[in-house]
């Protein structure tokens, strides 16, 4: 970690602390980034998953407009349900999920409207 007359200021624990979340922030994004990619190309698939994943990433998405059954988990498969832990984690690190993909905000409104419709 970088120091600077700010943080040289800071208790050590706390130092310590900051190091630790930043190293699970970067764990979260190492491991979730490829589930992401995981799952949205399942959810553009035509598979029978695809529904139930294009609801959880539209979950995250906009939680109040699509609350996400959990049983819908049940639906996937090992690698999938998987991969949907880990895209979970990866949206604790405060960043909008649609962020992380080039041209996220118009890939979940087309699903927005896909699922409006279903």
């Amino acid at each position: 970690m970088h120091m600077t007359n700010k943080t040289a200021m800071l208790p050590d624990s706390f130092l310590l602390l900051l190091e630790k979340e930043e190293k699970r922030r970067q764990q979260r994004e190492d491991a979730g980034l490829p589930a992401l990619t995981i799952l949205i190309d399942a959810a553009q698939s035509g598979g029978g998953q695809a529904r139930h994943i294009r609801r959880f990433l539209l979950g995250l998405y906009n939680a109040s407009r699509w609350p996400f059954e959990l049983n819908r988990l049940r639906a996937l498969d090992t690698e999938l349900q998987q991969a949907a832990v880990q895209v979970l984690e990866l949206d604790w690190n405060g960043r909008e999920i649609h962020t992380y993909v080039p041209g996220g905000d118009q890939l979940f409104q087309a699903w927005w409207e896909r699922e409006s419709k279903a």
